[in-house]
């Protein structure tokens, strides 16, 4: 198994991508702690793993808060004894519609939920990983093109790919990968929001076109990438952003 017995938290884990990483990150033999704010989604995926008989925590976490981060490396320390595996799949869309109509509150609510946390995660666990010199940063973007009335969600995304890079620099020396990726178009239910808000909200046809057009692809593909980045496979790849919808990206995938 690629990831056997490797200790895993997966932020955002309770559904969409998150569920899938770590449904996946379970069958390839790691022990997984599954953050969310939902108690009842992070409960179901916990069910499942079990099931498959693996080993799993489940924790409710705001990790926008930084107290409450360090509770989630604490319990995963005292329950696995180590982490070598982060991936920031935690985030919301933010408010949708032109940004002269964005409340403050809103705009800091989606930089805080999808970059902050970003890095007070990262933050949290790159003690234990500098002190044992291994250790896997996977970030969640999106797809750099320019999307309107979707501003503080995009930027929030931008500067996830960048602090990848930045990090990735920082921890080298420590042998830590740290990689964002775009997981290409899911089916999930933020992309479900989104086409619920309409095209005069987003002020695109765009993401009604791709639902009727087929596009859409389960997240369970797009989780064999975060599989991959895990693995020692990817061990020579860091400070990258990844593209599930590149070729040759998909190709690594399918040597490992």
């Amino acid at each position: 198994m690629k990831l056997q017995d490797k200790v895993a938290i997966i932020t955002g884990g309770g559904r969409g991508l998150g569920r899938s990483v770590a449904l996946a990150f379970g069958r390839e033999g790691a022990k997984v702690v599954v953050a969310a704010r939902t108690k009842e989604t992070i409960d179901h995926v916990a069910v499942e793993l079990r099931s498959l008989k693996k080993s799993v925590l489940a924790m409710p976490v705001d990790i926008s808060d930084e107290n409450q981060v360090d509770l989630l490396v604490q319990k995963t320390l005292k329950t696995f004894g180590t982490i070598d595996i982060l991936v920031n799949n935690a985030g919301t869309r933010g408010p949708i519609g032109p940004i002269c109509n964005v409340l403050l509150e809103e705009w800091e609510k989606t930089i805080k939920i999808n970059l902050t946390a970003t890095f007070l995660c990262s933050k949290a666990v790159l003690p234990v990983m500098m002190e044992k010199k291994k250790g896997k940063i996977i970030n969640v973007a999106t797809t750099m093109s320019l999307r309107p009335n979707l501003t503080p969600y995009c930027v929030a995304k931008a500067g996830v790919v960048h602090f990848s890079k930045q990090l990735a620099r920082e921890v080298k020396n420590f042998n830590i990968q740290v990689n964002a990726i775009h997981p290409g178009v899911m089916d999930t239910q933020m992309q479900a929001e989104i086409r619920q808000a309409g095209v005069e909200a987003i002020g695109t046809d765009l993401f009604e076109r791709i639902k009727e057009e087929g596009i859409l692809h389960s997240p369970d593909e797009p989780a064999q990438l975060v599989v991959f980045l895990a693995s020692k496979a990817a061990d020579g790849i860091t400070g990258d952003f990844l593209s599930f919808d590149d070729k040759e990206v998909k190709f690594l995938i399918s040597q490992a």
